[in-house]
């Protein structure tokens, strides 16, 4: 829920926290994304944790933040207890980890940017000589040969085979088997070899 900051109450004599350091980079993020991160008060919209936030807000001149009330029923050693723990068991980026936020920023910004004329031919004339084939490939069903694409070619390959063999069978002196050829060869032109070889 919001509400208005002029309602939060700080207490600066129990406050832990004093220093609040730099307050601009949470400034800019703030003015950036907005608020992420509620600020936590009690019942009587005292704060309990977010006093950077709320500085930062006050900056910015916002008049109502996001807040998260937290009930307390009076126990102050809870309420000690929840703003310590809300500064204290805090984990920072490593920093590969600010690096690598950092390159997905590049690679975000990169992608969404606009192209010129020229830059846009350039990418679609490095993608003509890319190694990446154009088309999609095969899958190994759609590249492999069925069962009887197989058969079809294993016997078309012997059917030549043996029309080369009783071809070159009279320049080698091979005697004919009387075997038909399967292609290429009528029975006239089979009876026309056997007189040949039997002459010479």
């Amino acid at each position: 829920m919001k509400i208005a900051i002029g309602l939060i109450n700080v207490n600066d004599e129990i406050r832990i926290r004093k220093e609040i350091g730099n307050l601009q980079p949470l400034v800019d993020s703030i003015r950036k994304v907005g608020l992420l991160n509620p600020i936590l008060i009690d019942e009587q919209s005292n704060l309990i944790a977010g006093y950077r936030r709320l500085q930062a807000c006050k900056q910015l001149e916002m008049e109502e933040v996001e807040v998260k009330i937290v009930e307390f029923g009076g126990d102050m050693l809870k309420k000690l207890d929840v703003e310590i723990a809300e500064n204290f068991f805090r984990k920072d980026f490593t920093p590969h980890e600010v690096l690598a936020s950092e390159m997905r920023r590049q690679e975000i910004i990169e992608s969404t940017r606009e192209k010129g004329v020229f830059e846009r031919f350039w990418l679609w004339l490095k993608g003509l000589f890319s190694s990446e084939p154009a088309t999609t490939p095969k899958t190994p069903q759609e590249a492999s040969p069925s069962g009887e694409e197989a058969l079809g070619a294993k016997a078309e390959k012997k059917e030549q085979m043996a029309a080369t063999v009783a071809e070159d069978a009279p320049a080698q002196g091979v005697e004919p088997t009387g075997e038909t050829p399967k292609t290429g060869n009528t029975a006239a032109d089979q009876d026309e070899r056997s007189i040949k070889w039997r002459a010479t």
